[in-house]
């Protein structure tokens, strides 16, 4: 199979798990074509690992990395020039195509070298919120707004590279982007990708929980979801007043149209859910007042429910707001509610 210089990029894709799956395919293809593309991915994949743990490689491990691939191009240089001349025109189409990938390889690593440098360095921080009806707010280096929801982690520089303003979240967050066109900004949660410019949206990705909810107030953001082997989907354009909820389960993505109302949101102090799993809505309960929620009815778990409460409200309250039709009882034991 024949190959271009984009492997390079499709391997970064794969690293930064945004890659697709007909990418995947390729990379699965080029990976399997010889040994010395494993070892050269291995050895890719390595150094960005390292960086990604702020333990950044030294100038003369990448010079070394770049030495080994270019002594097996002479190698393989040397190697051709003994074969008989009837093979001349294969031997010289497999070096030329071998020549492509060691040049691919360099300009990564080169790539990489450039973000060595001290001025490149970016050094994120994290911010956890505790359990409990509280949110945490800040102000990031290019002036969005982020407001941080109970049970959430937030990684995110202390200032942003000049190309690209990237995130780490689990939980729920409320963004209010800064537009910046020369550099996108992204949000990596654990099985999404979300791209924007200047807009204002809701992402709801706890890592524990199976499912994910990404609510757009207005603007436009590309989403992309991540399969549990990496693989990135299509990325799904959403408009504003629009929604998207993915099923991590069964990796099935459902786009609806909502109407947002920002005053009844948690932003403001406010839990309005409408039609929503008795089991969703137990999950939330559970970050926000701290405690565990065992639900023992299949059936009431996957029941609906709409109703409005204040996050100062007592969690008795709560629970009475949402069961105002007497669909179950409930009881309280050691920081425990039991519903049945």
């Amino acid at each position: 199979m024949e190959y271009t210089n984009n492997i390079a990029s499709i391997i970064l894709r794969y690293l930064q798990k945004t890659i697709s799956i007909e990418e995947m395919k390729i990379l699965m293809e080029w990976l399997n074509e010889k040994e010395e593309n494993k070892v050269l991915f291995f050895q890719t994949k390595e150094v960005y690992e390292l960086m990604y743990k702020d333990r950044y490689p030294c100038i003369e491990e990448v010079q070394e990395s770049k030495e080994r691939l270019l002594n097996k191009i002479r190698k393989e240089e040397n190697e051709s020039a003994e074969k008989n001349t009837l093979k001349k025109k294969q031997i010289q189409s497999s070096f030329a195509k071998y020549i492509a990938i060691a040049i691919t390889s360099i300009g990564l690593t080169l790539g990489i070298e450039y973000f060595l440098t001290p001025k490149e360095k970016i050094i994120y921080s994290e911010l956890n919120i505790e359990s409990g009806p509280r949110k945490g707010f800040l102000t990031l280096a290019d002036g969005t707004k982020v407001f941080l929801n109970a049970s959430t982690k937030f990684r995110f520089p202390d200032k942003f590279g000049e190309t690209s303003r990237e995130v780490f979240l689990d939980g729920e967050a409320y963004f209010d982007v800064i537009s910046n066109e020369k550099a996108p900004f992204i949000v990596h949660s654990s099985k999404q990708t979300i791209r924007v410019l200047g807009t204002r949206f809701n992402v709801m990705d706890y890592s524990e929980d199976d499912y994910a909810i990404t609510s757009l107030v207005n603007g436009k953001i590309d989403l992309s979801t991540i399969s549990e082997s990496g693989v990135s989907s299509e990325p799904i354009i959403l408009q504003p007043n629009q929604q998207v909820f993915y099923n991590k389960s069964n990796e099935l993505t459902t786009l609806s149209n909502i109407k947002i109302d920002l005053s009844r949101t948690w932003v403001n102090k406010i839990y309005h859910f409408k039609d929503e799993p008795l089991g969703q809505i137990a999950s939330r309960l559970e970050k926000m007042y701290g405690i565990k929620i065992s639900i023992l009815n299949e059936t009431l778990k996957n029941t609906e429910f709409t109703g409005t409460f204040k996050l100062d409200q007592e969690l008795d309250e709560v629970l009475q707001i949402i069961n105002f039709e007497r669909l179950f009882s409930y009881e309280i034991v050691n920081e425990e509610v039991f519903i049945k």
